[in-house]
């Protein structure tokens, strides 16, 4: 077992909660097993996007919860915007 993986893998969501991206369609989800895309559970993914919130994406994998960067207790997950503006995400651990 590889260092990104010492627990066992991580799962996170990466949720479309709005957009006006026709590639991108509101519900659509990134469901990422440690470091590796699940193609079987996950729906179209925009690399551009995922570049842009990756930091937000590895935060998450390690269970690191702050508010400076738009941590939602309530929800538990963080709120990330694609650089278009035009897709916005809900990204959590499952």
């Amino acid at each position: 077992m590889d260092e990104c993986q010492q627990a066992g893998p991580s799962i996170v969501e990466i949720k479309v909660v709005k957009s006006s991206c026709h590639l991108m369609a509101e519900g659509s989800r990134l469901i990422l097993e440690g470091p590796c895309i699940s193609y079987e559970k996950s729906g179209p993914v925009c690399v551009t996007a995922l570049n842009a919130i990756y930091p937000w994406v590895m935060l998450t994998r390690f269970a690191v919860k702050t508010p400076a960067l738009d941590y939602d207790n309530e929800n538990q997950c963080y709120h990330a915007t694609c650089p278009c503006g035009t897709v916005s995400y809900d990204i959590r651990k499952l």
